[in-house]
């Protein structure tokens, strides 16, 4: 039973309700919710400009794991903890996306792999991420968008997609490619 209230655990308070009572909270759950994709786009520009062939790697990390966080959550194994208290959707934040299960949590799925990709390739150190992706990560179990079990999920499955994708090396032609692409979407000559 104590098991079962850690990996379900949720704060007492409503804090999502609470921070979208006021104009600055309601900024804050947006920010916060999409601010880990700038991060990790930053991150995948540092992890593409020092090898191309990442570029490819990263996508077939980032295509299997929304294929997978796709499928297990349209299993709905449990709500999201903000419609079990009867919250809604917060405006600004797509509802479709929140209407599906709550297992696992995508944001940590990609966190996880993307750290593993920093640590493999040592673009960025690895504490700076950690302190940068880990409160974004315990801010949405704050707010209800996930349980701890979801994180936990997207951790485990995040770490499988980069064991499967990390030495993977792409045909140089392709190789070749992200590099081009790269240098003209980042003007580098």
């Amino acid at each position: 039973m104590k098991i079962k209230k850690i990996f379900f655990w949720q704060p007492q308070e409503d804090i999502l309700k609470k921070l979208l009572s006021i104009n600055l909270g309601k900024f804050l759950v947006i920010f916060l919710n999409y601010s880990i994709w700038v991060f990790l786009f930053f991150v995948s520009y540092l992890l593409v400009k020092k090898d191309p062939n990442i570029f490819w790697q990263l996508l077939l990390a980032t295509i299997i794991g929304e294929i997978i966080e796709q499928l297990v959550k349209k299993q709905i194994y449990w709500r999201r903890p903000l419609f079990e208290r009867k919250d809604k959707t917060p405006p600004g934040l797509v509802d479709r996306w929140y209407k599906t299960g709550s297992f696992p949590s995508g944001h940590s799925i990609k966190a996880v792999f993307f750290f593993l990709f920093i640590l493999q390739y040592g673009v960025i150190h690895p504490l700076t991420f950690s302190l940068i992706a880990i409160p974004l990560i315990l801010f949405r179990v704050l707010v209800g968008f996930h349980y701890p079990i979801d994180i936990l999920g997207g951790l485990s499955i995040g770490t499988i997609i980069w064991f499967i994708s990390r030495g993977i090396v792409f045909p140089v032609p392709l190789i070749n490619l992200a590099k081009s692409a790269f240098d003209l979407v980042f003007f580098i000559h």
